[in-house]
């Protein structure tokens, strides 16, 4: 590890300045950066108009001197609480762009109540458990801010902000919800489905078993309805652990489709009043309501299709490729909806005919 060289203040205030009776503000600070100085052996940083040798002629050395200086004008105050620490991480999670993003402040609420004026060192065995009583009634929510918690204090030591990371222990991951529709079911919801995005939304995700946001961000450009299938992967898009595909359709769909795309108003599939959606929970619900149905969340029409996929007896493999699902997922649903794909072993432990007829002479 390289200590960093010494530097100006990084958290001096940036003020307005005025210049002939106007008022501007001053141009965007510049990060720090290498520099070579002619005549000199070593590599320089140079920052807020000050250089100062990294004390290392080789580039990778005065890069990972940079790095360090870097992290130290990002670094918080040592006596940073675990409510700046959460922040700190939020900014950066921001900054990279990262889907998580829109979710992380939720996870962040109960930890900045219950966390947030300690110091991380101050975490203690005691104060977790405290607050798994205060979460126990919501446990994946619980699972996921602890989660979120011990993340932001790993990023925190791997930024050298923190010396250590406290012990955070997290409850066992919940059990899959069970919740699912029949076809026929899903068929009722589609025809209770009021306005033309949610009837359309609903046939995508029972003809693809695609996720709600791969939906809603679907554009025209990805869909093919003179070779029927879908690419749900958006190109803009980083990729992340939910994975998205490509994947057929039938003629049917296509069809149905071909008729929306006429009318359409957007690039997107799923569009309202001229625009995108950027989510449609309220109208779902209210649709599982005219149908006389229990309400549940969209992605229960995921679990639904690769329900109907395994009772219908299709591979394990072909269903995972399908339905952009973890193959440990899809053998989860097997053994529950289609156990009949281990008759075969079954069949191997048979017991031999001989044994067959003991028992039968006992029953006699």
């Amino acid at each position: 590890m390289h200590p960093p060289p010494r530097l100006s203040n990084p958290c001096a205030c940036v003020v307005p300045v005025r210049i002939s009776g106007a008022l501007h503000m001053p141009r965007k600070e510049e990060p720090p950066r290498l520099v070579k100085l002619k005549n000199r052996e070593n590599w320089y940083i140079r920052y807020r108009g000050k250089t100062t040798t990294t004390g290392w002629a080789d580039r990778t050395e005065a890069e990972q001197c940079l790095i360090n200086v870097i992290n130290q004008l990002e670094a918080p105050a040592s006596t940073a609480t675990v409510s700046e620490l959460l922040e700190k991480r939020l900014e950066d999670i921001r900054a990279k762009g990262r889907a998580r993003a829109k979710n992380t402040p939720y996870y962040h609420k109960n930890l900045h109540e219950h966390f947030g004026k300690l110091l991380p060192e101050q975490i203690t065995s005691s104060r977790v458990y405290a607050y798994w009583k205060k979460r126990e009634h919501r446990p994946g929510g619980l699972r996921a801010e602890l989660i979120e918690l011990r993340t932001t204090l790993n990023y925190a030591l791997k930024k050298g902000w923190i010396a250590s990371v406290p012990e955070i222990d997290t409850p066992g991951k919940a059990p899959p919800r069970e919740k699912w529709l029949t076809q026929e079911q899903a068929y009722q919801l589609l025809e209770a489905a009021g306005p033309q995005h949610l009837k359309v939304f609903i046939l995508v995700a029972m003809s693809t078993a695609a996720r709600k946001s791969a939906i809603l961000q679907l554009t025209w450009d990805r869909v093919n309805l003179d070779r029927p299938h879908i690419d749900f992967q958006d190109p803009d898009r980083e990729i992340t652990g939910k994975r998205r595909t490509v994947v057929p359709i039938s003629p049917l769909t296509a069809n149905m489709l071909l008729e929306v795309k006429r009318s359409a108003q957007t690039p997107y599939v799923v569009e309202y009043n001229g625009k995108p959606l950027a989510d449609i929970k309220k109208s779902f619900r209210q649709a599982c309501l005219n149908a006389g149905l229990e309400p549940v969340s969209p992605h229960v029409l995921k679990h639904s299709v690769i329900s109907w996929l395994a009772m219908a007896g299709h591979s394990i493999d072909s269903i995972s490729d399908m339905t952009a699902t973890t193959r440990e997922t899809v053998t989860r649903v097997y053994r529950k909806w289609s156990p009949e794909y281990l008759s075969a072993l079954a069949e191997t432990l048979a017991p031999r005919a001989d044994i067959v007829t003991m028992f039968t002479k006992q029953a006699n």
